[in-house]
């Protein structure tokens, strides 16, 4: 499953040089599956800590 999209993630780095004044300009293939790989543990770890609490929702506080 690909919960990471680029043509997002790419704006997000443009959008963050011109707030930071950075200049990475290029978003390689391997960024985008690492990525997306850590997202998917990211919400895994998130219901399982949601369901630990009893809880059927996901909060903010889970991540």
């Amino acid at each position: 499953m690909h919960l990471v999209v680029k043509t997002q993630v790419t704006a997000l780095v443009k959008e963050t040089n011109k707030k930071k004044g950075y200049r990475v300009k290029n978003v390689d293939g391997s960024f985008i599956p690492a990525l997306n790989q850590k997202v998917l543990k990211l919400v895994e770890e998130s219901v399982e800590r949601a369901s630990l609490n009893q809880r059927k929702t996901l909060m903010g506080k889970d991540i």
